[in-house]
C-alpha cells in the first residue's frame, strides 16, 4: 500500500498549476509552449518575459511545486527539525526514501506518510495552498 502511494507521486507541470491557479489561461499556456518548441528558453521565463505572470508569481508557484516532503511533515509538526535533520544524513547513507526511514523509526506511522503525500502531490498539482 505504501508502495502504491509513493508511485502516484509525481511532477507536476508548470503551466498545469498555473492554469489551475487561474494565473494564466489555456489559451495563453497554449501560445506560450508554442513559443517553447522553437526556443531554448524555459516556459516560466516566456510566460514572464510575455507579462502573462509575474516573477513573483512564477517564483510561488515552482516553490509550491517543488514543495519536499520534509517540510510538509514539519508544517504538520509531525517531525521535529532535529529529527528530520537526523533522517535525512541517514537517507544519504541508506538511499532509502525519507518516509521509510520515518516509519522504521516509529516517528511516523504508516497512515500519516500516506496523508503527507497525498497532500505533496495536490500541493504540487496546484491545488493546495501553502500555509
Amino acid at each position: 500500500m505504501l508502495t502504491k502511494t509513493i508511485d502516484r507521486i509525481e511532477k507536476a507541470f508548470l503551466g498545469q498549476m498555473l492554469v489551475r491557479k487561474k494565473l494564466i489561461s489555456e489559451f495563453e499556456l497554449e501560445r506560450a509552449l508554442l513559443e517553447q518548441l522553437n526556443s531554448t528558453k524555459k516556459l516560466g521565463e516566456i510566460l514572464v518575459e510575455r507579462n502573462m505572470i509575474s516573477e513573483v508569481e512564477l517564483d510561488g508557484v515552482l516553490i509550491e511545486q517543488n514543495m519536499l516532503i520534509g517540510k510538509i511533515l514539519l508544517q504538520n509538526n509531525l517531525v521535529s527539525q532535529a529529527q528530520l535533520e537526523e533522517s535525512l544524513i541517514e537517507q544519504n547513507h541508506s538511499h532509502k526514501r525519507l518516509g521509510e526511514l520515518l516509519i522504521e523509526k516509529s516517528i511516523i506511522s504508516e497512515e500519516q506518510l500516506e496523508q503527507i503525500l497525498e497532500k505533496q502531490y495536490w500541493q504540487k498539482n496546484g491545488f493546495w495552498l501553502i500555509s
